[in-house]
Parts: C-alpha cells; structure tokens; sequence
C-alpha cells in the first residue's frame, strides 16, 4: 500500500541550517548544485545540463510520496545540499521509504 500524497512534511531548522521542501521555485538553486559532476558522481541521475533538468528532479520529489529538502544555509540562504526520502511506503502497519542525502563541496 503506498501511502498519499496528503501527508504533511514540515520545515526544520537546526543552528545553521533551513530544511525545506524544495519547490520550482528553488529550480536555479537546485541546478547549480546538481550540474556538478562530483555531487552527482555516485548518485542514480545525471549531471543537470538545463535548468529544465532541475525541475524534473523537483517535480520528481513533489510527486513521489516521500519528500526532499533543500539545506539552506541560514547565513546566506544558499543551497548546501538536499536530503529525504523517497518511495515511502507501508506494509503491514510498518513505514519503509528509501533515504538519500548529497551536500555541496
């Protein structure tokens, strides 16, 4: 049973950092981190070329079931990273989710 996409997933904060949902309004951001070969280098997808490429990524997390946030440096609120989980799912009362995380150089 896959779960819906109804399910909130709040904001955090931590001393230095914003987790938030990425939305495609974060698109330039998410591009400039994910066109960097080395951040990329051991993950399933590929280098963006396009700031069209970054959108699929963001509409790809919004959804999917699970959620990613972008980790925002709370001193220049720029993208240092994504982390989350995506495919959640429950079965027999229990959650599973596959969990992922990439940070910038």
């Amino acid at each position: 049973m896959s779960v819906n996409r109804k399910v909130e997933f709040p904001s955090l904060e931590t001393e230095r950092l914003n987790l938030r949902l990425l939305t495609l309004q974060d698109s330039r951001a998410v591009f400039k981190h994910f066109s960097d070969e080395e951040i990329t280098r051991f993950m399933d997808i590929e280098s963006c070329k396009d700031i069209k490429e970054a959108e699929e990524i963001i509409r790809f997390h919004l959804e999917d079931s699970g959620c990613r946030w972008g980790l925002f440096d709370k001193n220049n609120n720029s993208l240092i990273g994504t982390c989350g989980y995506h495919y959640l799912r429950k079965t027999n009362d229990v959650f599973i989710a596959e969990v992922g995380f990439d940070l910038s150089k």
